[in-house]
């Protein structure tokens, strides 16, 4: 039998394995996107005409200053320098202007040199400095600086300058944007008050209105688009019953023929007409009659005393029977004169 001790034995333990030499792997790194290049142009022009540009959300204050200018380059302040004015530059002597009286005696100043390193910096703090640097923003912001706006500015000027475009008339444009209210039919007594009860041949019997004075009515009809303007004269004033009766031309002829307009004025011709009133209401309504374009179911109910003024010769104004109206001057409507009429009384 064989000894144990000299018996082969099987060993458990598992080899190990064979050594292998590791490389280091290439780390994998991803190619840089290249960055999109700005034109230096492209970047001024924003910055200077588009209303998101930096400029309109900073205080230029910060960004134009003396410090800022005595870090530009000298040629870069020699370009500036040049667009400052004189006043500037405390080397500045004031000249007395050719045409004073005294500037034959004065001798010939120079204004001063206008070179960068001269420059006052209180400049940058001037109140008129930065009120220009303020409103350089406000026109950026509302985008006036761009090339849109240019292009619109400039066509606007063209059609100015060769009569295809017109700016409206200042005048027109408050009355489209201030339309009158419509009044009720019974609101003028209220309107007036207590002189509401003078009437039209009240003011005829106390020389309010005369003999040779001027009614120019008008009225803006909105809905028709329509202002309606035409002159009276006042022919005659009845003794007995104080009844007006007015000269007008017929149509849309505003003005009256100059021989009306006269002092003394002749018997009129035809085609001018002639109607006796007794009342405002009743002299619109014959006047628009006349005029033919506004319908009496179209008429709106106006006070018709706010429509009518008085024209009247005034002092020296006789001078001037050439000019419209026969040279007569504006004494207000006839319901101011009514109302001062009713005080006066």
């Amino acid at each position: 039998m064989t000894d144990e001790s000299t018996a082969p034995r099987r060993s458990t333990r598992q080899p190990k394995p064979p050594r292998r030499e590791l490389f280091p792997v290439a780390e994998h790194v991803p190619a840089k996107r290249k960055a999109k290049e700005v034109d230096p142009a492209e970047q001024l022009r924003h910055f200077l005409q588009n209303p998101k540009s930096r400029l309109t959300k900073m205080d230029l204050t910060d960004l134009i200053n003396a410090n800022t200018w005595s870090m530009l380059s000298p040629e870069s302040q020699t370009r500036l320098a040049a667009l400052l004015p004189a006043t500037a530059f405390p080397s500045l002597w004031p000249a007395i202007e050719v045409a004073h009286p005294a500037a034959g005696d004065s001798m010939s100043v120079d204004p001063g040199r206008q070179e960068p390193e001269l420059v006052d910096a209180s400049l940058f703090t001037d109140a008129h400095f930065l009120a220009g640097a303020r409103t350089f923003q406000d026109h950026l912001y509302s985008n006036w600086l761009s090339d849109a706006q240019a292009e619109k500015d400039k066509r606007y000027e063209q059609g100015i300058r060769d009569g295809t475009l017109a700016a409206p008339w200042k005048d027109e444009v408050w009355e489209r944007d201030n339309k009158p209210e419509v009044e009720e039919p019974n609101m003028h007594a209220t309107l007036a008050g207590e002189a509401a009860e003078l009437k039209l041949v009240d003011l005829a019997k106390s020389a309010v209105i005369r003999e040779g004075d001027v009614l120019a009515y008008k009225r803006n009809f909105p809905a028709l688009g329509i202002v309606v303007e035409k002159d009276l004269i006042i022919q005659q004033i009845s003794p007995r019953t104080h009844n007006v009766t007015v000269l007008l031309e017929p149509g849309l002829t505003r003005d009256l023929p100059l021989e009306l307009l006269q002092p003394g004025p002749s018997e009129p011709s035809a085609p001018t007409r002639s109607m006796t009133i007794t009342s405002p209401s009743q002299l619109e309504n014959g006047l628009l009659d006349v005029d033919g374009r506004v319908e009496r179911a179209k008429r709106s109910n106006g006070n018709a005393w706010k429509a009518i003024t008085l024209w009247r010769w005034t002092g020296d104004s006789l001078s001037d029977v050439c000019e419209r109206r026969g040279g007569r001057e504006d004494h207000g409507t006839l319901f101011y004169l009514r109302a001062c009429h009713y005080q006066d009384r």
